[in-house]
This record gives structure tokens, C-alpha cells and sequence, in this order.
């Protein structure tokens, strides 16, 4: 089989050569009626005793190229197989053999995203290699191309490589599989994380403006005020005058009733503009 490319202004043409006669049959004449999905559009021709497939991709690049500067992820094989899963089940719905698909780095395209593939419609077995044996062939190219540092990725190629190395297996049971078995990992690890982020709360001390903000969300929500601890230790001073028992505050001093007042009035607890207390008109000097 070669396969050569040819570029155009507006598309890119692949051509694959086969050193058999060309042939045309059913598969050829299923793909040109029909619309299936995955697959690039083919046209077959023959000369000198053999036949010419052509592909067209639509804009779209090959995988190869697309994976040639930049490391594969997790998310990129797992878009592939996917892509694969659907392709497989179209072409069997259109009675078309899967062994024909060609999973080749240099036949697979990106388009918009999904991967699209080449079906090459021949009868001749030693043409194609099955889908099984060829899938297993990729595993090794992903193996290659992995991001190292994707600890999940790793993981997940390294199951299906050795999964495919059976001689019949079910694509879809191993993804299945490989997805359970993440999933507990990832479960693992959060429990982990929490555990560790539990004890780690334990062991930090208390600050004192957190112990003062308990304190605070500790008060009932119909109080107006609290008397403050410096407000405590602020006590009237009595004076006694003649026979008349006065009570007068120190310079600077106002006591712990007209703390409160004042608060109220200057907005701490809400406007109380219209509030009018018998302090009102009294310098600090003032008798009450």
C-alpha cells in the first residue's frame, strides 16, 4: 500500500495505491450513497492493474501533524477512541466491515475537534489487518506521544495497551473499565485531601480576631448594645458639695451610659437622628 498526498487551494487529497485490480462492489457503491459519519468521503479508480482511493479531508490534519509539536492527554485518546466507538457502529450499520478502517497516525484526521477516518473498500483480506490487532498497534503510538506528567493518562493508555494485547476484546468494556477504575482513584484522593486538610485545621491555633468574632456572633440578635470592657473600668467619681450630693464626671471621661448614647446617635447600630436625650444641651461640664 502507498499513500501520497496531494494539496491543493482549497483541500488536500490522500491517495492510497493498491497493487490489485480495481474492483467496483458493494462497499464502494454503500460509502457514495450514503452519508456515514466519521468517514471521509472516497472515490476509487484503476490503471494498469491496479486501483487508486482517494480521499478528500476537508480541511481537516492529520493526526500525526496535529500530535507533532505538543504531548497527548488523557482527554485526546480518550476523543480518539470515542470517535473510533461511533465510526464503528456507523459502518456496521451499513453492513460495511470494520476491519477496513485504516488506523494509521498518517490516515486518522482532525476535523472541528473529532477524529475522521479512511474505510478502504477491498475484498482482498491480505489488503487490511483487523481492527482488534490494529487498535493494539495505536495503544503504542499513544504510548510514545503521552505527556508523562499526565499521571491519569499514563494510567489509562497503560490499561488498554494491556488489555489489547488479548486476542478478542471489547473496546468499549475496557474504556468502561479504565473510567471505573479513575473514578475511585480520583475519590481516594479527595478523601485524602480532606483528611489532611481536616487535621491541618485542628492544629492551627485560634487568632484573637477570630475569638472576638465568635464573641461577637455569639450576642443575641435583639441587642442594641454592649457594654464594653474599658467601659467597665471607667467609674463615676463622686464629689460631694456642702450638704448636696452631686455627681459630676472627670474631664474627658463621659461614663458608659453616654458611650451607648453617642453610639446610637453617631450610626453604629442605625440613624437615630431624631433621638434626644437629657445629655443633649450639657457640655461635659455641664450638671445634670
Amino acid at each position: 500500500m502507498n499513500v501520497t498526498y496531494e494539496n491543493n487551494w482549497e483541500y488536500m487529497d490522500i491517495h492510497v495505491d493498491l497493487p490489485v485490480p480495481y474492483e467496483e462492489n458493494y462497499q464502494l457503491r454503500m460509502l457514495n450513497h450514503n452519508n456515514i459519519a466519521g468517514l471521509l468521503k472516497v472515490k476509487g479508480s484503476g490503471r494498469d492493474g491496479q486501483s487508486r482511493y482517494t480521499y478528500r479531508t476537508n480541511g481537516g490534519i492529520t493526526m500525526k501533524k496535529a500530535f507533532e509539536g505538543k504531548e497527548m492527554r488523557k482527554e485526546d485518546v480518550i476523543r480518539f477512541t470515542e470517535s473510533l466507538i461511533e465510526a464503528v457502529d456507523d459502518v456496521r450499520e451499513h453492513l460495511l466491515n470494520p476491519d477496513s478502517l485504516l488506523l494509521s497516525p498518517e490516515l486518522i484526521f482532525l476535523e472541528r475537534g473529532k477524529f475522521r477516518f479512511c474505510y478502504l473498500p477491498v475484498s482482498t483480506g491480505e489488503m487490511r489487518q483487523s481492527l482488534c490487532s490494529s487498535f493494539h498497534t495505536m495503544t503504542e503510538y499513544f504510548v510514545k506521544n503521552l505527556d508523562y506528567q499526565d499521571t491519569a493518562g499514563i494510567f489509562f493508555v497503560y490499561k488498554m495497551h494491556k488489555e489489547t494485547l488479548k486476542e478478542n476484546y471489547e473496546l468499549k468494556k475496557i474504556i468502561e473499565e479504565c473510567r471505573t477504575e479513575e473514578n475511585e482513584w480520583k475519590a481516594a484522593q479527595r478523601t485524602k485531601r480532606r483528611e489532611e486538610q481536616q487535621k491541618r485545621r485542628k492544629e492551627q491555633p485560634v487568632s484573637r480576631e477570630k475569638r472576638m468574632i465568635d464573641t461577637q456572633s455569639s450576642l443575641p440578635e435583639n441587642a442594641v448594645f454592649s457594654i464594653d470592657t474599658e467601659d467597665e473600668e471607667e467609674e463615676k467619681i463622686y464629689h460631694r458639695q456642702s450638704d448636696t450630693e452631686m455627681v459630676r464626671e472627670d474631664t474627658g471621661k463621659y461614663g458608659t451610659f453616654k458611650k451607648a448614647v453617642n453610639r446610637i446617635k453617631t450610626g453604629r447600630w442605625g440613624n437615630w437622628e431624631d433621638l434626644i436625650t437629657e445629655m443633649d444641651g450639657h457640655g461635659a461640664k455641664g450638671h445634670l
